[in-house]
Parts: C-alpha cells; sequence; structure tokens
C-alpha cells in the first residue's frame, strides 16, 4: 500500500464543508472514504482514498465541481504547508530572491518531498525557463476519465506555493494529464513577469 500526506483528504473535506455544508460533506466523505469530518487522518493515507474521493466527487457532482473543490483543497494545503512545513526564514528569503533563484530553490525542496505527495508515482523534474514537474502513474489518476487535465489539487498547491514563495505573478499550470490519455501528468510552472 502506497501512502500520500493527509492534507489531500484534510484540506478536502475542509472545502466540502465550506461549500456544501457539514451534513452534506460528511455523507460525502462516509461514502468514499473511511473518514468523518470528526476523526479526519492525521497521519499518511492510501493513496487509493484520495482516488476514491476525487472520483466519488466527480460522480455525484460532476468534474467541474470536483476540480474547484480540489484546486481550494490544493491551495489550503499550500497554505498548512507554508505555516507548518516552511521554515520562517525560508519564507522570509526566498520572495527576496531573483525569481529564477527563488524557483530552483523552491523546486528542490519540492523534489526532496515527493513520496509526501505523489506516493507511488515517479517525479521528475527539469529545472530552469520553463520549469517542469513530472508525475508517471499519477495516484490521482489512476481509473480516471477526462477530456481537460484533472490534477487540480497539485495545481492549486503549487500555485499557492509559487505566489506566496516565488512572485505574486508565479503561477503554474498542468500541461497534460494521465486521465485525459496523456503519458504522465505534466505542469508547467512560471515565475512570472
Amino acid at each position: 500500500m502506497h501512502r500520500i500526506g493527509p492534507n489531500v483528504i484534510i484540506q478536502t473535506a475542509h472545502t466540502l464543508a465550506d461549500r456544501l455544508g457539514r451534513d452534506s460533506a460528511e455523507q460525502f466523505l462516509r461514502e468514499a472514504t473511511p473518514f468523518s469530518l470528526d476523526s479526519l487522518p492525521s497521519e499518511m493515507v492510501d493513496e487509493r482514498t484520495a482516488n476514491a474521493l476525487m472520483r466519488h466527487l466527480s460522480h455525484e457532482r460532476g468534474p467541474e465541481f470536483m476540480r474547484s473543490v480540489m484546486d481550494e483543497a490544493g491551495r489550503r494545503t499550500g497554505g498548512y504547508l507554508l505555516q507548518n512545513r516552511i521554515p520562517g526564514p525560508a519564507r522570509w528569503l526566498l520572495p527576496h530572491l531573483p525569481r529564477a533563484l527563488a524557483m530552483r530553490v523552491l523546486m528542490s525542496a519540492v523534489s526532496r518531498h515527493t513520496w509526501t505527495f505523489a506516493g507511488s508515482a515517479e517525479v521528475q523534474f527539469t529545472s530552469g525557463n520553463p520549469t517542469f514537474i513530472t508525475i508517471l502513474h499519477c495516484p490521482l489518476c489512476v481509473g480516471q476519465h477526462s477530456t481537460v487535465p484533472m490534477c487540480d489539487f497539485y495545481t492549486g498547491t503549487f500555485n499557492r506555493l509559487l505566489r506566496e514563495l516565488v512572485h505574486p505573478d508565479a503561477w503554474a499550470e498542468e500541461v497534460s494529464c494521465e486521465a485525459r490519455g496523456d503519458a504522465a501528468c505534466r505542469f508547467l510552472l512560471g515565475s512570472g513577469k
């Protein structure tokens, strides 16, 4: 069993509660996961559980709703990482560095922690201009089918970190997705103009 960080469940649950109310969020969690709002995970979770929650959201509410929820959950996860996992000196220093250098430093840190967000997937980084993150065998896409890229949880997380630590104009965009039939989930990262 491969595991990923619990924020994919925790922040999705909080986003659902804010958007749909506690009762509906509770129902979604109980139908797709072993968790409830009162017993959210505090440790790494089976990556299949995150996939099941996304699949259930898409099936019950449609892919656009699922994508919007997962983007918000990703941005909330980025906020959690900023407050709890990225040291204060780094949070202060990175935005003061030249953008290209801040991007390299941030990507170096992210590359050391891929196990926390990608589980069994293989993650590759291409530094420079442009910068790419490629996820092969993405745990969020297994068994999913979409006409558009759907790894909005990752995009939301990357966008929050980039805008806080590199530059407010920095961005991330998913340019290919295994759920769409592409060879890998690939994210293009820009440091802004």
